[in-house]
């Protein structure tokens, strides 16, 4: 009778001596061990199983009679089957428990289904994005960490309540109900909304909702995927500010080489009348002068071409920023009204950094007359600080992108009218002014951000309507001595007069006609030509004739790397100086590969011209003393 219930028993069951012989088994059961049901009556059971199997049956059979109660426990022995084990006691006429009855229920599936839900809740717990889960009537059954983080609702709080806990106000209500009209049509909802933290704060997101469907269709709950709009829009400005920059570089690397073309002949033709002018000659003044704003023109263009890292090489030295900010002031000053009162503090005398002087002078001299503009009419003060800053490892409160080190801080505070908010995110835009009159070009900023961040710096600003503005720059700091720009500047000039046949190819006339004259008064001979082709053409009829090519880089027909193979399949061991207004094919090291012994950025002197002459022609020297020229 026992054997026929046990049979009828969906599970696997058996009942058994309290020593473990088998008294009655069904099919299911014996075929656990692949053994019919009568092989497995009178067998022991613990003798199938390992000792460390034996051991957690035989506790759950003493559980089981020592309390009267069923035991539960899982066991996994038999391959490919995860069961849930029920020992019941079994008790004689007299009470005493001598048997008990063993039923075993497959739960395979159900621990599959199991492990799948914890990887998917895993999953979910661990996305970036905010994740929240509705039941069928649209009430909060679940939310992930990073919606936690983005709301501040915990899970506890929320669990339960409506979906209308996270819409508040009209705004967010509307949309709230164009959501629910969607979903109510079995269509999922993707949109922007705003949407209430529990602080009170807003956010704006990006977000799907869809429909939980089981079986046939219906639907289980909702589940919906939150974005942080403010991340998805960074990424937007900077995509916005890479083609500002791409268009900035392609604009500035077309007007670079005309304006350095320009700028050379100016160059040339100041520097061959400074040294032709003796000690005392008041005129002196006035070609330092044309000298001095070239030199700051050609600064100028090489910051602009540095916007979009289309730059020649910079030549950064140790320098003293107290020393640059004094020179700044002192060419600022005689331009600014006198109802605005400049000062300088200088903290530190640890203030040396590693940097282009031009380049930090550009830096200066864009935020000093920014501040000035801000000040106009009504006057102010404008207060330049420097001093000495560490970043530890826990980083720094004002400058959280700044990494540990020691270094400098420079601070530009003016009384001016301030940065409206809406203005603050767009000031470091190229060509983004607030100049109404025409004045501005909406490059200065833009510069500075990008010298800042090509010396490895970080800047902050610190504005409000009416309040004033102050940059903070964070400049690292150097431990070489600082170079004496001043020094440097008084050193003596050496006669670098030679002689030698020298052919210039450049398609400037007036490039041609300064260096013509300029090579003349140092003690040279001078071909010119304007063209590759007429180049090449006078060098095959008389190759003996020319001692040293000097060559442009851009030129129509022939260009100047083309014109060098040329030259040096005739003579290999012609010397050979490669020269460019700005040319994204050919730097220094370019121009060794092709063959150039050497290289000149234009604008570049006469004596720079003249000392590279002396080093390739050498033997050919006139006079034997050095003396200024």
């Amino acid at each position: 009778m026992v054997g026929v219930l046990l049979d009828a028993c969906p599970e696997h069951a058996l009942l058994m001596r309290l020593d473990s012989t088998v008294l009655v088994a069904n099919v299911s059961m014996a075929g656990l061990f692949r053994l019919p049901p009568e092989r497995l009556v009178d067998e022991r059971l613990y003798d199938f199983f390992p000792s460390v199997v034996v051991r957690t049956w035989a506790k759950a059979v003493q559980h089981a009679v020592e309390s009267g109660q069923p035991s539960c426990f899982e066991e996994s022995f038999f391959p490919g089957r995860a069961l849930e084990v029920r020992v019941h006691p079994v008790s004689t006429e007299g009470g005493a428990v001598d048997r008990v009855a063993v039923f075993c229920r497959d739960i395979t599936a159900q621990k599959a289904a199991e492990r799948e839900r914890t990887r998917l809740a895993s999953a979910l717990e661990q996305t970036a994005d905010p994740v929240i889960l509705y039941d069928e009537m649209m009430r909060v059954a679940y939310i992930n960490q990073a919606f936690e983080a983005m709301t501040g609702y915990p899970l506890h709080e929320v669990r339960g309540r409506p979906v209308a806990t996270f819409y508040q106000g009209l705004e967010q209500q509307a949309c709230l109900n164009q959501i629910l009209e969607t979903l109510a049509s079995g269509d999922a909802w993707t949109g922007k909304t705003c949407n209430t933290c529990k602080d009170g704060s807003v956010i704006c997101c990006h977000k799907t909702v869809s429909p939980i469907r089981g079986k046939g269709g219906c639907i289980l709950g909702y589940v919906s995927v939150w974005r942080d709009m403010a991340a998805m829009e960074a990424l937007e400005r900077q995509l916005r500010q890479a083609q500002k920059m791409e268009a900035l570089g392609t604009l500035a690397g077309g007007i670079a080489h005309d304006f350095n073309n320009i700028l050379s002949p100016i160059v040339l033709m100041a520097d061959l009348g400074l040294s032709q002018l003796a000690q005392d000659d008041p005129l002196r003044g006035s070609l330092k002068s044309i000298l001095k704003s070239a030199k700051r023109a050609e600064a100028l263009v090489r910051q602009i071409l540095s916007l979009s890292r289309r730059h020649e090489s910079e030549q950064p030295v140790p320098l003293r920023l107290s020393d640059i900010i004094l020179e700044c002031l002192t060419l600022l000053r005689p331009s600014l009204p006198s109802t605005i009162d400049i000062s300088l503090a200088t903290e530190t005398q640890r203030d040396v950094v590693l940097a282009d002087p031009a380049q930090v002078h550009q830096l200066l001299m864009n935020l000093c007359t920014n501040a000035a503009w801000a000040m106009r009419g009504s006057g102010g003060t404008l207060d330049l600080r420097v001093q000495e800053r560490g970043v530890g490892a826990r980083g720094d409160a004002v400058f959280p992108d700044a990494q540990p080190g020691s270094y400098v801080l420079f601070s530009v505070q003016d009384s001016g009218h301030g940065i409206i908010p809406e203005h603050m995110e767009r000031i470091f835009d190229p060509f983004f002014t607030t100049k109404a009159d025409g004045s501005g070009t909406g490059l200065g900023l833009a510069v500075v951000m990008n010298i800042v961040t090509r010396l490895r710096g970080t800047i902050q600003v610190r504005s409000g309507e009416g309040q004033g503005t102050c940059f903070e720059i964070l400049l690292p700091r150097s431990d070489l001595p600082p170079v004496d720009q001043q020094a440097q500047a008084l050193e003596p000039r050496m006669d670098f007069r030679g002689t030698g046949h020298v052919l210039v190819v450049d398609d400037e006339p007036d490039i041609l006609a300064a260096c013509v004259m300029g090579l003349n008064a140092y003690g040279y001979e001078v071909s010119t030509c304007l063209r590759g082709e007429e180049a090449l053409e006078l060098f095959r009829a008389s190759p003996g004739m020319i001692d040293v090519v000097l060559s442009d880089t851009t030129m129509p027909g022939l260009a100047g790397p083309d014109l060098v193979r040329e030259l040096l399949k005739i003579d290999p061991h012609l010397p050979v100086i490669l020269t460019t207004g700005h040319s994204d094919l050919v730097n220094r090291e370019k121009a060794w590969r092709i063959g150039a012994l050497e290289f000149l950025a234009k604008p570049f002197r006469m004596d720079e011209l003249a000392a590279l002459l002396r080093k390739l022609i050498p033997g050919k020297r006139r006079g034997s003393a050095a003396q200024e020229v």
